[in-house]
């Protein structure tokens, strides 16, 4: 069946991501998500996509990790899920620091700790709070080292 080879080939993609195969985790997210009809499952055509910018985004391709968060975008309303809500406010203030617009960066993580506290998803509230509390030390860095005599 179509969907079932389409769910496994996301499947493995996630697991490589998980063991830090990034390269290899998009070519099995990109063809799980032949078979996917995002009309049928948009929540497995979802953790696709958003999988697919975190890997790019942790290669340093913001741009292409920026436009599958776009090109998601009808999917995550779709899916209407806290969790998944959440993490895409907690994506896009990662792609916003990475673009240097630390306002944005900062709002965005707050965000998203503020909403993982709510739901109750303890694990993922610990680390986006690691990443507000990162992009803080480097807008503190920088402002301090522009100011430095």
């Amino acid at each position: 069946m179509k969907s079932n080879r389409g769910a496994e080939l996301i499947r493995q993609g996630i697991e490589c991501g998980h063991r830090h195969d990034l390269e290899r985790g998009i070519l099995f997210l990109a063809e799980g998500l032949e078979f996917v009809d995002e009309q049928m499952d948009p929540r497995l055509a979802l953790s696709a996509y958003h999988n697919m910018a975190i890997y790019f985004l942790h290669l340093g391709h913001v741009s292409i990790a920026r436009g599958l968060v776009i090109r998601a975008r009808s999917l995550y309303r779709r899916v209407e899920d806290p969790v998944m809500e959440a993490r895409l406010v907690w994506l896009q203030g990662t792609i916003a620091r990475v673009l240097g617009n630390f306002p944005l960066a900062i709002s965005k993580h707050r965000r998203a700790v503020e909403t993982f506290a709510r739901i109750g998803e303890e694990r993922e509230e610990t680390e986006a709070l690691k990443d507000l509390h990162e992009v803080e030390r480097l807008r503190d860095s920088l402002t301090s080292d522009l100011f430095d005599s």
